[in-house]
């Protein structure tokens, strides 16, 4: 017999479903070993058979009868203990008729504390092929064992080997079901994340969006959103509604200079994101970054990431907890993923508030601006759709004509996007360069807008509505339109009555240029304010025309006499946001 010592190192116990009782405090007991060893001592005729793992500093029994009473509760001993260790170490059976004769174990402590005298044991072989421990027959007096004791016990260490290599596998599976779970989860809150950023417009909009989707999937207790500011070269926050405690994040005035004394701006300056587990670990790595502003709450872990990007503006993202953290390489992943969908929505964010800049001077340029004639009040106003680019096809405008009559117009020319502004704008300066030769009715004006659209072929399409308000001899005021397919004008006499200027609408320009066009009067007393709008302002989903004119109707007689730039405010009240269709409006008051 070679009885050698114990090979050291770690080990792992192959056993991963226990079974264990109120009289297995440590839950070693296993209910399948504890009955293969219950086989063993029926067919042995042994007092004691045990099922044993030996490890490193002690040897335990999943599967244990006929112990000490002691130990059959503990179900472990010290390897002083131990005639299992010899077979784990030898990888062959053991059979010795009386360890009191027998030189390596004569000493052995079970001889006296668990009776072991007479012991056959045979190597049990974990999943991975190696030996782990034992499965034994223990007689409490010397014993001559057989050629078919030891085939016994071999065949039941290879069901005992089966039922470990099964648990394995049922142990790998698990883990994979776990790790699918796991991928499952995480491509959810990226999901998540990507719902939350999509509908971000401006930058307020995708550091309010992070800041949501940081708190719901990560936890977060705050975050910071921070760009470089090309004028001054330091990295400025991007303000959080509701959130302005966030500021001291970045420091001094909200920003931090370039460079790599602060999270943030090491994230950006090496292009590398920074994990910080705890306040400890930013201490020691950023001495220097001591923020100035009190922070909202506890400062605990924190990532900073860099936002390269982020269009011309590159910037950081920065989480915070208010707890260490351990930053393992799944939540490593959902923050770097975290950083890339929000660099994408600040590149969107950059892109569409340069092209809000681009259109709005395009459209003001298109636009012009109000005369100030004797006598009337003038006021406009353009809201582009809350929907596509900042520009589109409605416009209005105002000029004294070539007898200094003042000529009023409104057009909205089909569609809200580039195209139909440039359109707009041809037809705007084109029906300006008619009505400005005086002394003609606007019917005329229309007429050869007809003509010339026809003519040159512009393919436009649009309604129109062209007004002049002249004086007359005895001073009073006559407004005088012709309407091409236009919403009617409303009138508010000095009493407070509303008037639609109702009229039999001509056709829209771009139609046909041989159909006549007409000319439409009435009376302006002092006092009377005149409303032209485009039907963005009266159209809605679900509301018709003539129901959207009775409401602005409505709106236009609460008017309680200020200016007229209260009045237009005051109806663009609720349109603002709401609105698919651009909507201009023109009002005139006469003095």
């Amino acid at each position: 017999m070679d009885a050698g010592t114990v090979p050291a190192g770690d080990y792992r116990d192959p056993v991963t479903s226990t079974d264990g009782g109120t009289d297995d405090p440590r839950g070693i007991a296993d209910a399948d070993f504890d009955r293969l060893v219950a086989l063993v001592r029926t067919l042995l005729d042994v007092p004691t058979a045990l099922v044993s793992l030996v490890r490193p500093d002690e040897q335990v029994f999943p599967g244990a009868v006929g112990l000490p009473p002691e130990w059959q509760v503990r179900r472990s001993t010290p390897l002083s203990h131990s005639f299992c260790q010899y077979v784990r170490s030898t990888a062959q059976p053991l059979v010795v008729r009386d360890a009191r004769e027998v030189e390596v174990l004569s000493a052995n402590r079970a001889i006296e504390d668990l009776g072991v005298i007479a012991y056959c044991g045979v190597p049990l072989v974990g999943p991975d092929g190696d030996v782990v421990g034992a499965v034994c027959a223990i007689d409490s007096r010397p014993r001559d064992w057989t050629d078919a004791d030891v085939a016994v016990l071999t065949q039941v260490a290879g069901l005992a080997a089966s039922e470990l290599r099964l648990r394995a596998l049922t142990r790998e599976a698990e883990t994979a079901r776990r790790a699918a779970e796991r991928v499952g989860e995480q491509t959810r809150m990226l999901l998540r994340f990507a719902d939350t950023l999509a509908d971000a417009v401006t930058l307020a909009d995708v550091a309010a969006a992070v800041t949501a989707a940081a708190a719901e999937v990560l936890g977060t207790s705050w975050t910071c959103l921070a760009l470089v500011d090309p004028a001054t070269r330091r990295l400025r926050l991007v303000p959080t509604p509701g959130h302005a405690g966030s500021t001291a994040a970045v420091g001094d005035a909200g920003s931090v200079p370039l460079g790599t004394e602060h999270p943030p701006s090491a994230a950006l300056a090496t292009g590398r994101a920074v994990f910080l587990p705890d306040a400890a670990a930013t201490a020691e790595r950023f001495p220097s970054a001591r923020p100035p502003l009190p922070v909202p709450g506890p400062v605990g872990a924190s990532a900073h990431l860099p936002l390269p990007v982020a269009g011309s503006l590159p910037g950081t993202l920065s989480l915070v907890w208010d707890a260490p953290r351990a930053f393992g390489p799944v939540e490593q992943g959902l923050v770097l993923a975290l950083a890339g969908y929000t660099a994408q929505a600040v590149a969107r964010a950059v892109l569409l508030a340069r092209q809000e800049s681009v259109a709005t001077t395009l459209q003001r340029a298109l636009l012009g601006e109000l005369p100030d004639p004797p006598g009337l009040d003038l006021a406009a106003r353009y809201l582009p759709s809350s929907a596509g680019a900042q520009v589109g096809g409605d416009w209005w405008d105002a000029f004294d004509d070539s007898d200094g009559a003042t000529v009023l117009v409104i057009g909205d020319v089909t569609g809200h996007d580039v195209a139909a502004a440039a359109t707009m704008g041809q037809l705007r300066s084109m029906l300006r360069g008619f009505a400005f030769e005086g002394g003609g009715p606007p019917a005329r004006a229309l007429d050869r807008l007809d003509a010339a659209v026809a003519g040159l072929r512009t393919g436009a399409l649009a309604t129109a509505l062209v007004s002049r308000v002249d004086g007359t001899d005895d001073g009073r005021r006559v407004l005088s339109w012709s309407n091409a397919g236009h919403p009617p004008p409303l009138l508010r006499t000095p009493d407070g009555r509303i008037e639609v200027l109702a009229s039999k609408p001509d056709l829209l320009v771009g139609l046909d240029p041989a159909r006549q066009r007409h000319t439409h009067s009435v009376d302006l007393a002092p006092g009377s304010t005149v409303l032209l709008y485009t039907d963005g302002l009266v159209k809605r989903r679900r509301t018709d025309l003539d129901e959207g004119i009775a409401q602005l109707t409505a709106h236009f007689a609460a008017d309680e006499g200020g200016s007229l730039d209260d009045l237009l405010d005051l109806l663009l009240e609720g349109v603002r946001g709401s609105t698919d269709d651009d909507v201009a409006l023109l009002a005139v008051r006469v003095r």
